[in-house]
């Protein structure tokens, strides 16, 4: 792979977008994950440990909370990204431990501070709609990406 991807999503969608009876999501920005552009060489029989990122545990629960599994079962997010994006991101030396893998994606979500940005942008959460291009453009100015951006459902 050659570069990563720090994935966004707005849990009040996850949340109406499924089956689940998610409690109190928040209302701002979280982590949907870091992933690679390339899921080549992943190690696939790397399974998810949360022992090893036990020291992440606040930030994690704060900033990439699982709003659709039970208190019970609060891992299941982690696991799966870790399965499906990590073991890929992990060939590069300074990803290659959940630890580091994690705090990462957190220390990433930190500086690049959406939730900051779109509200000085005057992007807030709100019954209105905003235009994608705006969007789009605010973003591409201010990070110098090109980002990608998903409405869901696609149709609103």
């Amino acid at each position: 792979w050659t570069k990563l991807y720090l994935a966004h999503h707005w849990p009040v969608t996850v949340c109406k977008m499924s089956a689940n009876d998610c409690q109190d999501p928040p209302e701002y920005w979280t982590i949907h994950g870091l992933w690679p552009d390339k899921t080549e060489e992943c190690n696939r029989t790397w399974h998810f440990n949360v022992t090893e990122i036990k020291d992440l545990m606040s930030d994690m629960r704060h900033y990439w909370p699982d709003v659709l599994h039970s208190s019970l079962n609060r891992t299941q997010f982690w696991k799966h990204e870790w399965e499906k994006h990590g073991t890929c991101a992990a060939t590069l030396q300074v990803l290659n431990s959940q630890k580091k893998y994690f705090g990462k994606a957190l220390e990433l979500y930190q500086h690049v501070d959406l939730n900051s940005f779109l509200l000085k942008a005057g992007i807030k959460p709100s019954s209105s709609y905003y235009q994608m291009a705006a969007i789009k453009e605010a973003l591409t100015r201010f990070y110098s990406v090109m980002p990608k951006i998903q409405c869901l459902p696609p149709e609103e």
